[in-house]
């Protein structure tokens, strides 16, 4: 078997609390968590707010530093590389995040948005950089005309599919969503769960999927964590996972869960939070 594309080993991090310094205290958002995800695997990581999801998240994109443990990419650990090294992380491992609005700046078209990455990282020149504009936008469902609109000139279905085609733009290796149709239309929703679906069998992705939503995470998870307090208390196959819940944790979130066909997959996710 191949070596994981991510590696979280015995990951921890803390943050302190405010008020007087007296009453102050840690606060452990996440408490010795490993996880492994392999190439074109997509990892559903679920739980309730708070739980710890969003802050592993960001942890893999090195947005934050973990209090102890670590995090590798291809065998790499991510908090000591070299500035080249992370420039090329950067690259290979992009995101999509829940509000699609706060993505953009609305001073910047969306073409001019998209050829951002490519720019920085000297990818072609600017006839290439266009054409590849052009080509991602089709992948993600929108036509032409989006490369010279500007962000509140989109709705909201139409803002995350550009924020996906952004991430996609350098075609990484991995790509990292938090909450990414939580603050979409219910009728929206399924359109972007489908569309991330379509894009990561056509480039061959790797994904980390996060969400409250269990309904989400089964439709699109081939395998799935499931977080509480900052653990991870059930592991396992998608299937298994919702199908035979080992953890009371667990049962506990799905039994709160109204859904018409509970073991039908085929036909879409429940996107009841």
């Amino acid at each position: 078997m191949t070596s994981p594309l991510v590696e979280v080993q015995s990951l921890s991090k803390s943050f302190t609390g405010s008020g007087p310094f007296w009453r102050r205290r840690d606060v452990r958002a996440l408490v010795n968590v490993d996880l492994e995800i392999r190439a074109g695997e997509t990892v559903g990581i679920v739980g309730e707010s708070g739980s710890g999801k969003s802050t592993l998240l960001r942890i893999i994109l090195r947005l934050m530093r973990p209090t102890s443990g670590r995090v590798l990419i291809e065998g790499h650990d991510i908090n000591l590389l070299a500035r080249r090294d992370l420039r090329l992380m950067r690259r290979s491992v992009q995101a999509v995040f829940q509000d699609p609005t706060a993505s953009f700046n609305p001073r910047q078209s969306i073409g001019a948005a998209l050829a951002a990455p490519l720019e920085v990282h000297g990818v072609g020149n600017s006839v290439s950089r266009a054409e590849k504009v052009q080509e991602t936008l089709d992948l993600v469902g929108l036509n032409g005309s989006f490369v010279e609109r500007y962000p509140h000139q989109l709705s909201g279905g139409q803002r995350q599919r550009a924020s996906i085609a952004r991430a996609i733009m350098l075609r990484p290796k991995l790509l990292l969503a938090d909450e990414p149709t939580s603050a979409l239309d219910v009728s929206v929703q399924a359109q972007i769960l489908n569309l991330f679906k379509k894009t990561k069998s056509e480039l061959g992705l790797t994904c980390l999927f996060v969400s409250h939503n269990l309904g989400v995470i089964r439709y699109v998870s081939d395998k799935v964590a499931v977080m509480y307090q900052g653990q991870i208390v059930e592991w396992g196959d998608s299937e298994a996972v919702f199908s035979n819940p080992r953890h009371e944790y667990t049962q506990t979130l799905l039994a709160a869960v109204p859904e018409a066909n509970p073991h039908n997959r085929s036909k879409g996710p429940s996107l009841v939070s």
